[in-house]
């Protein structure tokens, strides 16, 4: 009887263990088959007092550790640099114990970069290539000839714009810069790939003010390596241009995150704000929380206003110095009832970010800007995760807290260089880019500051007079996307007819008529392959 039930203990003790394993081998294979991950980085730009050399900031220490960690290769394309002793150390301890190296950075038509120590990286790293050959090859300065009277004062480069406010009244403006300036294809990405395995990326320049901590910028680390080969492709482009005017598009790629999905963006080959961007606005339902450095595109400011006229609740946070640019679009979205902040720290507004509806995210390097989708060197990250827009949009409100509500008014901004802005009067740097800091600039030397610069004037006219003069004025009308097309990213509209080569989407949802016939098969996907 002892040697039964001996026995029937010994097999149930040796079925629980094979139960065990076959339960430990299951839980491998799921943790195996898990999505990838994302972590967020909100840079405070009241962290910190003035721009600095010392890696403190969450931003630069997790780079230095993703870089630390390497055990093959990095590759990255970032401006350029200025200072960050302790990223270019470990850089080179990278390469003193093989590690591969590859770098991409810009260089302007004088064959300079305008962050002080990207040369001193170059000579230390020889494996660091620069844009030089396709900003000399590719920029053009054809920008037409608009109808529009020119604001005097103004010599750049004419927009000649309108927007619908409703109500009866129509916004027109004339705008241009105060000088003429040249096309510029900039290398603006700012990202870091280790291992063929994590990505960092996001708007954090390599520079005492970026990734020194003292300008607002959202970081993302990426854990994937799916994720991480398109951004290798991607800098290969980069790596093999030789001074090649565009780059090959292959198509949007979407991702499954542990907290999300997340699709990825270049420019300029894949239209960032037209095909990303607006369609996450034109979609939006109840919120738009922006916080951008510049934001100028015309288009995209039609769709903003267009939220906010159908009961979106949308704010925006602008940086000071972008709001003395003349194409700024900030007294435009004021004038339509937007609230718009500028800020007044010291350090920049320096993200290109935005939450919509609690749901979307959107992140990366590309200013709001023609040049940031049109010509630059950018990457986006569209994100659907209601655990980083919740994150992001706590941080939004603590900005926005931040700032009085007089920078909000109508015509109101700070003085980037200023005792209205922070501690920009002392903290060493040049704020405004007028070659002039501190006390040496007019805005912090004097009891009262001079005044700014003026901004090219708008006017509000009733729809009869703007069918007199709607020739010279282009309305700019917002996006609207065809319910057909349902992935969450994708917005097409039946007013532009197009074809799958001409869209960056590959594989979406196609439902009911297909009005644009790109489901060639009928199988409910379009644009397969």
């Amino acid at each position: 009887m002892n040697h039964l039930v001996f026995g029937f203990l010994r097999k149930s003790w040796l079925l629980t263990l094979l139960l065990l394993g076959v339960m430990f081998a299951g839980f491998v294979l799921i943790m195996d088959r898990n999505p990838s991950e994302m972590e967020l980085i909100l840079q405070d730009p009241l962290q910190f007092d003035a721009p600095s050399d010392q890696c403190e900031s969450e931003i630069c220490t997790s780079l230095v550790s993703l870089i630390d960690h390497a055990e093959e290769s990095i590759d990255f394309a970032v401006y350029g640099a200025r200072m960050q002793t302790d990223i270019l150390d470990a850089l080179l301890h990278a390469q003193d114990r093989g590690i591969m190296i590859r770098g991409y950075v810009d260089k302007d038509a004088n064959n300079e970069n305008y962050y002080t120590s990207t040369e001193d990286w170059m000579d230390q790293i020889p494996t660091i290539r620069d844009d030089y050959q396709r900003e000399t090859q590719c920029h053009s300065d054809n920008f037409g000839t608009p109808p529009c009277t020119r604001p005097e004062g103004f010599e750049g480069p004419l927009q000649c714009v309108a927007y619908d406010l409703g109500d009866d009244q129509i916004l027109i403006g004339g705008y241009a810069s105060s000088q003429p300036i040249a096309s510029m294809m900039i290398m603006h990405n700012k990202f870091f790939i280790v291992d063929g395995q994590r990505v960092w990326t996001g708007s954090a320049n390599i520079s005492n003010s970026g990734t020194g901590g003292y300008n607002a910028n959202a970081v993302v680390i990426l854990y994937s390596k799916d994720i991480a080969q398109v951004y290798t492709e991607e800098f290969d482009q980069l790596w093999q241009r030789n001074g090649a005017c565009d780059k090959q598009p292959n198509g949007i790629e979407e991702f499954e995150l542990a907290s999300g999905t997340l699709t990825t963006w270049f420019s300029p080959q894949d239209r960032s704000l037209r095909y990303g961007v607006k369609s996450l606005i034109a979609r939006a339902e109840k919120n738009i929380h922006v916080a951008v450095f510049f934001l100028t595109e015309k288009y995209l400011t039609a769709d903003l206003i267009a939220a906010h006229q159908r009961g979106v609740d949308v704010r925006v946070i602008i940086d000071a110095t972008s709001a003395k640019n003349e194409y700024s679009k900030h007294e435009v979205l004021r004038e339509a009832g937007i609230p718009v902040k500028i800020e007044n720290w010291g350090g920049k507004m320096h993200m290109k970010t935005a939450s919509v509806d609690e749901e979307f995210l959107i992140l990366g390097s590309m200013n709001w800007t023609s040049a940031g989708q049109m010509s630059n060197d950018e990457n986006t990250l569209l994100v659907r995760s209601e655990k980083w827009t919740n994150h992001f949009d706590d941080y939004f409100d603590g900005l926005w807290n931040t700032i009085p509500e007089s920078w909000q008014d109508q015509g109101a901004r700070p003085d980037p260089e200023s005792h209205d802005s922070g501690t920009s009067c002392f903290d060493g740097v040049d704020n405004d880019f007028d070659n002039l800091a501190d006390e040496d600039d007019p805005g912090c030397s004097k009891t009262d500051a001079p005044p700014l610069p003026p901004l090219p004037q708008h006017q509000i006219i009733t729809t009869q007079r703007y069918e007199k003069i709607k020739k010279q004025y282009r309305m700019m009308w917002p996006t609207s996307c065809d319910p057909s097309y349902p992935d969450w990213y994708v917005c097409l509209s039946r007013r532009f007819q197009t074809s799958c080569d001409a869209i960056p989407y590959r594989r979406f949802s196609a439902i009911s008529d297909d009005p644009l016939h790109l489901d060639g098969d009928g199988d409910g996907i379009a644009c397969e392959g």
